[in-house]
């Protein structure tokens, strides 16, 4: 019976619980967090450089080396996967951008500030590194936390981005050093010949 002076009935056990989902990588809409960014992009390079390197070999091993390779249409076949596969790289970068960016409640249209210098690496800054809402925005509720799967292929990535950052800066000083000390010892040996 309807009872115009009964107070109202709400569920307040489904009003306070907050709604989560799990993300997808290759899903165009929805949140990431910045743990989730990294991996996926991250992810999305190591496929596109074993699909380059597969292709590379299968060309080589049917055209019968790389020399023979670049004779024929091999180069064309590489040219048009490789342009195939920047478009799909640049499209999926594009759709990890806008989820970053709705993580923190920001449009998907600021992604363009990384066609102007400067703004695209304070960009590249608030993506890496601003933490996304807590709870559900205006693009949608927050992703569940970070599986124990993501944070190792985290953990790992950053392992190896830091040994290459570390292992190119020690290239760069060595190296030259190398090549400094190399010449000076032909150097010295020629100035020893030449006195006999």
């Amino acid at each position: 019976m309807n009872q115009p002076y009964q107070a109202p009935v709400s569920d307040v056990a489904a009003a306070t619980q907050e709604q989560t989902y799990h993300p997808k990588m290759f899903s165009a809409s929805g949140r990431i967090g910045r743990m989730r960014y990294f991996v996926y992009g991250a992810v999305m390079s190591v496929i596109f450089y074993a699909v380059l390197a597969i292709a590379m070999g299968i060309i080589a091993a049917v055209s019968g080396g790389l020399e023979q390779a670049q004779q024929g249409g091999g180069v064309v076949i590489l040219g048009f996967l490789y342009f195939a596969m920047i478009i799909a790289l640049l499209v999926f970068s594009v759709i990890f951008m806008v989820r970053r960016l709705n993580d923190f409640n920001a449009s998907g249209w600021l992604s363009l500030l990384l066609l102007v210098p400067i703004a695209n690496l304070i960009m590249m800054l608030l993506l890496l590194f601003k933490k996304g809402s807590p709870s559900g925005n205006d693009y949608g509720p927050a992703p569940v936390p970070n599986s124990g799967r993501v944070k190792g292929v985290f953990a790992v990535m950053l392992v190896l981005w830091v040994l290459f950052f570390v292992g190119g800066i020690v290239a760069a000083i060595s190296i030259p050093a190398y090549q400094d000390y190399m010449q000076r010892a032909e150097a010295g040996q020629q100035m020893e010949f030449s006195d006999y």
